[in-house]
Formats: C-alpha cells, structure tokens, sequence
C-alpha cells in the first residue's frame, strides 16, 4: 500500500511539472522529448525558433521537459529555392572570382564535399545552407556586413562564396569544414 501510494505521489508530482501534453489543435507536428533536450535545442532540431515552440506549448524557457514527453511544434520555416539556375561551370567560376588563387582548389573540393555543386543545398536539419553549408544561426551576427540578411539569401552562390570565404578569414584557416 505504501509503495502504491508513493508511485501515485510521484505521478501527481510530475504531471503538474513538466510540459502540457502536445494536443493543441495547431499542432503540425510534436516531438519526443529525449534526453539532453532543451526547448531551444528542440526548434532547432525542428527548424523554428524557440518563442513559436514555448508559445504553442504554453511554456516558458524554465518550463521542465520530462524525457518521453511529446512537444508541439509549429510548422518549419520554409527556405525557398534559388529562383536562378546555375551551371557548374558557373559555380566554379563563382568560387574562382571570390577565392584568392591559392586557395581555390581547397575551396572547390570543400563545395563537392558539403553541396556537390547545389547552391540550392540545406541540411537534412536545416541549419546550413548553400555551396559552402553555413551555418546561418551560428553566424548570422555578422553575415549582413556581406549582405547576407536571410538564411534563403545563403542559397545565393554569389553570397555564398562571400560568405564563406569571410568564415575563412574569420576563423584563420578552414576551421569551419574541418
């Protein structure tokens, strides 16, 4: 009886602690709580920034999350395509015109690796775009001093080598792919 009683205070307990049940009816998705989960780590995972995920879920920064609870999350960002298409040709001449000569070839090779030439590329978590892959949230501080003002304007392959090339300087050497 006793045991009963303090599996049914634990029970009450957790329940008025932890994060509403996602069943709000605009809901597009929910998501499971796993360990060395934040609400901040959830958007990012989700691609939508953490003041959508708390208001959907009546939640503030200090609200718990139990490990297998569900989330309700708001519909992704949508990152549209590059309206212009560009050949190959063009991109490595793109990258040629951005890079200084001795390091092109390192430039090239980073772009098949990350995009395979696709300035239209973004991660299967979303979080980096274009030839080179950015990392727009990681770096979005900075990017508008070279005209990078959106995580679309990534998937500009002009804006792109800029970019990347900017990182480069930034971090004193290819850090960044490494």
């Amino acid at each position: 009886m006793r045991q009963v009683l303090v599996c049914a205070v634990i029970a009450i307990c957790s329940l008025g602690s932890g994060v509403p049940s996602a069943q709000a009816a605009n809901c597009v998705a929910t998501y499971t709580v796993k360990i060395g989960d934040s609400w901040w780590r959830i958007a990012e995972k989700n691609n939508t920034n953490l003041r959508k995920v708390l208001r959907l879920n009546k939640a503030t920064k200090t609200t718990k999350l139990l490990v297998g609870s569900t989330v309700c999350i708001p519909a992704p960002t949508q990152v549209a395509p590059p309206a212009q298409k560009f050949t190959r040709a063009e991109i490595i001449q793109i990258i040629r015109d951005v890079w200084p000569d001795e390091l092109e070839e390192r430039a090239l090779a980073i772009v098949q690796r990350e995009s395979k030439f696709q300035p239209g590329a973004v991660s299967g978590s979303r979080c980096c775009y274009g030839l080179f892959q950015i990392y727009y949230r990681w770096h979005k501080n900075w990017l508008p001093n070279v005209g990078v003002n959106s995580a679309e304007a990534l998937l500009n392959p002009q804006l792109n080598a800029v970019a990347a090339y900017r990182m480069y300087q930034r971090n004193n050497g290819w850090g960044p792919w490494e």
